[in-house]
């Protein structure tokens, strides 16, 4: 089985890997068909495409495309290999659920037989990658993710220390290296962003933006905006009002 992540990640495991791979967009994982495996995700809305290669598909690639004795040795085990332009545009493809229906099966079958042969020239020209670093390839990314699907809870450190499996103290140092703000911060800013959203398009009551957004209270969504941008939330709609009157004259 070739698996290619196309939106968010995914955590490999299986008997020689028992912690688990990060498997992300810029890599994709090869799996033996002996090998049982488990995969679980961070994002609720994570996206991936799976394709299975019997061995009589394989003979016939091999008939097309000559010998492919060395991805057979490389592709013995569990390994992930990087993703090259090609592949990214067919993964894309693909993922693709808005194009015309007619004749959609078919389409999807010709782009799967192209990205097999994609992924298998790139095992052939390359190296397996190692496992991966939480760092390079999730941390950051997928912690921001998690937060912003959550604007209306309050995610402690504990919580994503445990969701993310890593220390308190690694994920508040490296969310600050690469974000420049702590994770309270980015909470409260994803939060006045929505809250900006909601007053700016839709007519609910103030207490009800503040109460969708995760503060306690109007008042206290009211502080929070005024301490960041200057401006009551009355402010905040007022001015999209009237921008949308200068626009539509």
């Amino acid at each position: 089985m070739l698996l290619l992540p196309c939106l968010g990640v995914l955590n490999l495991k299986h008997e020689a890997q028992r912690d688990g791979m990060w498997v992300s967009q810029d890599r994709f994982a090869v799996i033996p068909a002996s090998h049982p495996h488990d995969t679980s995700a961070l994002r609720s809305n994570q996206t991936h495409v799976a394709v299975y290669l019997r061995d009589e598909a394989f003979q016939q690639i091999e008939r097309q495309l000559g010998s492919l004795s060395r991805v057979r040795a490389l592709i013995r085990s569990s390994s992930m290999f990087p993703v090259n332009p090609d592949i990214r545009a067919l993964r894309a493809l693909c993922c693709d659920e808005t194009g015309d229906t007619i004749g959609q099966t078919a389409v999807r079958a010709h782009l799967s037989a192209a990205l097999i042969i994609r992924c298998l020239t790139a095992i052939e020209r390359g190296q397996p990658l190692g496992a991966g670093s939480r760092e390079a390839h999730i941390m950051i990314d997928e912690v921001k993710a998690f937060i912003a699907q959550r604007a209306d809870q309050t995610l402690s450190i504990d919580l994503l220390s445990e969701r993310f499996n890593v220390s308190r103290r690694h994920i508040t140092r490296l969310f600050r290296e690469r974000t420049g703000l702590s994770i309270g911060a980015y909470q409260q800013s994803v939060r006045l962003a929505e809250a900006r959203r909601l007053l700016q398009t839709t007519d609910l009551l103030i207490d009800e933006v503040a109460f969708r957004v995760g503060f306690e209270s109007g008042s206290a969504m009211a502080r929070a905006l005024r301490r960041r941008d200057g401006l009551a939330p009355r402010d905040v709609r007022a001015r999209s009002t009237a921008m949308a009157r200068t626009v539509a004259q």
